[in-house]
């Protein structure tokens, strides 16, 4: 099989190979092989095992990169490999030809002994080695925006467990994985930092704190961490505030809320207001946190033309109020409100690249059915370590002052493209092959 029939043709006529062909692109690579290896010491081997640790997980690695299954990737490999090879090839008693590179069903038995345990482990090691390369580079900074929000992937097998959830939101099925994923925001630029895959009835609240201790501990700075109102809890407003962060979450229209927002559409009061935040009645830990709540017109609406529409008897107070969404933050408002909430509401925007972000790792390869929660895992992390891998770079060859149209045109697929060539070129010069 030819060379360009497995790996994409080399990038021309973008004048930034030689800024990014080093072994350094692919460290995130090296460190994700690493931490598996160094977790895998204690599993037995058989005697005669002809691959190593590192040949299981270079298919793996391969088949994430040009969007292909295990299976394809590792018969593709396979006979790439053989084609160099001088020689006839072996035929055992049951008419088997010798392989030089893993079957699937060895790279699959191989990836789930890896726990799930392990597997969240691994992640966070290597999530957190990408974060820090970045801020060497220079392409993030310490103080971050923290993006939280829950994704979907839809579970077809026939497991019945907690690890399993119910939906309506999914084709063909009404069983899924949820994962809860975390994003930094900084320097205009979002990199995956965590995920965890949520269990049935598992709180989010411990989740979340634990996250944010994590980040806190490994010297980050929180700006605004920003949630949707699923994540509507005082306890983990005050513990964001308490790490030195400020909250930005949608509010839900309480009785209370819906009166002040009357009362801003019937010239009572301004834009931005006060308000008491609380846990439930009776809650096992009572906690009171001072918010001020930012009105705000749904999209198509302006929220001076609905003032005008009430006060001209257009519209009524009721249906105007449907017509607005209310988000709360604890940061204080600074200079005059009008512009100060009108930044803020702006900024919450930014929350939506964690979901461009999901829609981005669909992308990198074909969604896995498989029945084992850490094999998922590891293939959600591999697409999380190489989208981080498309910021960085794109970021990178900004920050060096090439022209924006070629730094538009860094893509995902491209930048996969150029993953693939340094791999390549990488195990060539493993088999002692110059060039």
């Amino acid at each position: 099989m030819l060379l360009q029939e497995i790996f994409p043709p080399p990038l021309r006529g973008l004048g930034i190979k030689s800024l990014l062909s080093n072994d350094s692109i692919l460290a995130f690579f090296k460190k994700f092989c690493d931490e598996i290896i160094s977790r895998m010491w204690r599993t037995k081997k058989a005697r005669n095992l002809r691959y190593e640790d590192l040949d299981f997980l270079k298919v793996f690695f391969f088949s994430e990169i040009i969007g292909r299954s295990i299976r394809d990737t590792s018969e593709m490999l396979n006979e790439y490999q053989l084609s160099r090879k001088r020689g006839r090839r072996r035929i055992f008693a049951d008419g088997r030809r010798k392989r030089m590179i893993p079957h699937q069903t060895e790279v699959n038995k191989y990836l789930r002994r890896i726990g799930l345990t392990k597997a969240r482990t691994i992640l966070r090691k290597c999530l957190d080695f990408q974060l820090k390369e970045a801020i060497d580079k220079k392409i993030i900074s310490q103080k971050v925006s923290v993006l939280i929000d829950f994704t979907e992937h839809p579970y077809y097998g026939k497991r019945e467990d907690n690890m399993i959830k119910g939906t309506n939101r999914q084709k063909g099925t009404k069983k899924m994985r949820h994962y809860l994923g975390f994003s930094i925001f900084s320097r205009n630029t979002q990199l995956f930092a965590g995920l965890e895959h949520v269990a049935k009835g598992q709180s989010k609240i411990p989740l979340i704190n634990d996250f944010l201790f994590h980040l806190f501990d490994i010297g980050f700075e929180f700006d605004f961490v920003m949630m949707d109102r699923e994540f509507y809890r005082a306890e983990l407003i005050d513990e964001v505030k308490s790490m030195g962060g400020d909250s930005l979450i949608p509010a839900k229209m309480y009785k209370k809320i819906k009166k002040m927002v009357e009362e801003y559409l019937s010239g009572r009061s301004g834009r931005t207001r006060a308000y008491k935040f609380s846990t439930t009645p009776g809650g096992r830990h009572k906690c009171v946190q001072e918010v001020y709540l930012i009105f705000n017109a749904k999209r198509g609406y302006s929220l001076l033309g609905l003032k005008r529409a009430v006060r001209k008897g257009e519209l009524t107070i009721e249906d105007a109020r449907k017509k607005i969404f209310v988000i709360m933050t604890t940061r204080k408002p600074k200079g005059k409100q009008s512009s100060w909430a009108s930044r803020t509401s702006r900024f919450y925007r930014k929350r939506w690249n964690i979901e461009t972000g999901f829609s981005d790792l669909n992308r990198i390869n074909r969604r896995w059915k498989s029945n084992h929660d850490n094999v998922r895992y590891l293939d959600m992390l591999v697409r999380m370590l190489l989208y981080n891998s498309w910021k960085i770079n794109k970021k990178l060859l900004k920050n060096l002052g090439k022209k924006p149209s070629s730094t538009k045109g860094w893509t995902l697929n491209r930048n996969n493209d150029l993953l693939t060539q340094l791999a390549f070129s990488l195990e060539k010069k493993s088999q002692g092959v110059i060039g």
